[in-house]
């Protein structure tokens, strides 16, 4: 099932289920995004990709066939 981690709110929800830390005091959302998405990389590829990217496979995938498509037209 694909998941979006678009704000801080979803990112710190992850890292509670995945047993990461809570984001440091004025740690960056996107500085946090990607310790997390490093903590879970070994664990699940599909959703580090989703945490760097913000958004679930099925968009991020989505894009990759059009832009595939559109290099082979």
């Amino acid at each position: 099932m694909p998941m979006d981690f678009p704000d801080m709110n979803s990112l710190k929800r992850a890292a509670e289920l995945r047993k990461f830390r809570e984001p440091l005091k004025n740690e960056t959302e996107d500085a946090f995004r990607a310790a997390l998405a490093d903590h879970v990389q070994p664990i699940n590829l599909i959703e580090s990709i989703e945490i760097r990217s913000k958004v679930g496979w099925n968009q991020f995938m989505r894009q990759m066939v059009l832009t595939a498509f559109l290099k082979n037209r």
